[in-house]
């Protein structure tokens, strides 16, 4: 194994090549599924949301939930049950534009065992949601990346959240695993948001998020081994494009970097870190 890989030298590899494919829809879907079972930052995330936010909440009753990018509601599911204990009232929309991972939130929130709780699907674009009555929360979980226009989707959330409500937004910093995303995900001529970037609308606007981070760890163990068989979904979803598009040379280099990124002494185990920017909004 030669010395780490610098950026400049990944990028040197790599950007002369065109575009790699996006990942389709559904793609997206089944490599996001596989990429959270080999992380075990969902858990530790689905953990703190239902720890922490309840009591951050405990004077609303009941108590309007805004999820934006809920997927399949299995981060939503459990704060949705803790808000609910003791019978507390519930109102949860969540806010999804992909169907099929709509109705899997539907589904979950439905089978929530707590009879005060009401959730709300809706299929479409959060710039086109009108949450009606403000909220006490509202949430992006690993969903704020993909809008187009960060400084309207940050207003457009703080304009649904009730006085003394809480925004929340989930998001990866731009570390090492994010920074191959954001050089080889085929954004379609948009920029990527990360933590750094929602931290700075915040502030801009007056408001002072206080900022935990959880580190999780993704096993990458299969896509240094077998990156066009078992680890390539891993591998898709963690560069937001068909890494089996990848020429062999721009593929070992990046494996390489996988590789120099990995905890010590345990390769393909990488650090997977979200940021979590909580604001009251005054």
């Amino acid at each position: 194994m030669g010395p780490p890989l610098t950026l400049d030298e990944l990028r040197a590899q790599i950007l002369d090549r065109p575009d790699l494919p996006a990942l389709t829809p559904e793609r997206y879907a089944h490599t996001h599924a596989l990429y959270e079972a080999a992380s075990d930052q969902r858990p530790r995330l689905q953990s703190w949301l239902a720890t922490a936010l309840p009591p951050m909440l405990a004077h609303c009753d009941p108590v309007r939930v805004v999820g934006v990018g809920v997927g399949d509601g299995s981060v939503d599911a459990p704060l949705a049950a803790a808000l609910a204990a003791d019978g507390r009232r519930v109102r949860y929309t969540g806010v999804e534009p992909h169907a099929p991972s709509a109705a899997d939130f539907a589904a979950r929130l439905t089978a929530v065992d707590a009879g005060t709780l009401t959730p709300t699907v809706v299929i479409g674009e959060f710039a086109d949601h009108e949450a009606g009555q403000p909220a006490d929360l509202v949430h992006f979980v690993h969903s704020l990346y993909y809008v187009a226009d960060l400084p309207a989707a940050v207003d457009h959330a703080l304009s649904m959240v009730k006085p003394g409500g809480l925004l929340l937004a989930a998001i990866a910093p731009l570390e090492p695993l994010c920074v191959l995303t954001e050089m080889l995900c085929p954004w379609a001529g948009l920029k990527p948001w990360f933590a750094e970037d929602v931290r700075s609308e915040l502030e801009l606007r007056g408001l002072s998020p206080r900022t935990e981070t959880l580190v999780g760890h993704l096993d990458a163990r299969e896509a240094l081994s077998d990156p066009l068989g078992r680890g390539e979904a891993v591998l898709d979803f963690l560069i937001g494009a068909r890494s089996r598009a990848l020429r062999p040379d721009a593929r070992g280099r990046l494996l390489d970097y996988l590789h120099d990124i990995s905890l010590p002494g345990t390769p393909g185990i990488l650090p997977h870190p979200v940021d979590l920017l909580l604001t009251r909004v005054p």
